[in-house]
């Protein structure tokens, strides 16, 4: 059986890392001869995507153990269905973190445990770490919101509807073009969009302009561009922001015709 570890060096004797996306190196174990391989860990520029590629390593390298610091217990469980286990409060050195689990697999042999006993705290646990994110996230939301519904009121104030109304000619395909465009290079969480969306409508720019700007927002990141290709590649950056604005325009003259058509 192989085991995964992020470590501090490519070998044994390296300390087992907290998180996979912040590991130097990745070193796989194999349990039967304690033979190992290493490889980097995921770069810098990997961002919140940095564990996912550590995971992905690990799966491709055969492991079927991850032994780690810490780990979200919803990706646990995901993981799990995968049939790739996570142990999490892992500290020490490699080579004693994998001692201690198979030391821990032949205490676990001996004595099986209550599984429906079992379960309920890491039920409660799962739920309590949802509701705790999604607080977090609502907190941090909250802010922007009002920041932006402000904004808007300053900028229907000094900007007039005409101003606006020039930019978008009334013609579904300049007005997706320009709300595409518009959306690409704006930045921001996707919830502002319908924000701004709402202000826009309300100002008389047309459905495809509105919709085209908020697509664009959610799928194209112009911005982010730089990022996205250091962690994903050149190619794979420009392929999908090019896809995002083209879909974009598509799919507001298909919500322009299907209003039509349900009129």
């Amino acid at each position: 059986m192989k085991i995964a570890i992020p470590s501090t060096q490519p070998d044994l004797s390296g300390s087992v890392e907290h998180k996979l996306g912040t590991a130097a190196y990745l070193v796989v174990v194999e349990t039967d001869d304690l033979s190992f391989e290493s490889v980097n860990g995921p770069p810098a520029s990997s961002g919140p995507g940095a564990g996912v590629m550590a995971t992905s390593l690990a799966m491709s390298m055969g492991a079927k153990v991850i032994l780690v610091g810490h780990i979200a217990p919803h990706i646990a469980n995901t993981l799990k269905k995968h049939d790739l286990e996570v142990v999490t409060h892992i500290s020490g050195t490699v080579a004693e973190a994998v001692a201690d689990y198979m030391k821990s697999l032949s205490t676990n042999a001996a004595k099986k445990p209550d599984q429906s006993q079992a379960n309920e705290p890491a039920l409660f646990e799962q739920w309590s770490e949802a509701t705790r994110k999604g607080l977090r996230q609502f907190g941090s939301l909250l802010p922007r919101l009002v920041g932006v519904i402000l904004l808007l009121s300053l900028f229907r104030g000094f900007i007039s509807d005409q101003a606006l109304l020039s930019l978008f000619s009334g013609s579904p395909l300049v007005d997706s073009l320009c709300g595409a465009s518009l959306g690409s290079v704006m930045a921001g969480n996707p919830v502002n969009s319908y924000v701004i969306g709402k202000g826009l409508l309300h100002s008389g720019i047309g459905l495809a302009g509105v919709t085209a700007l908020m697509l664009a927002w959610v799928n194209v990141g112009l911005i982010q561009l730089p990022a996205e290709a250091a962690a994903l590649g050149l190619r794979f950056a420009l392929v999908r922001n090019l896809a995002g604005f083209v879909m974009a325009v598509a799919m507001s003259f298909l919500v322009v015709l299907w209003q039509g058509w349900g009129a």
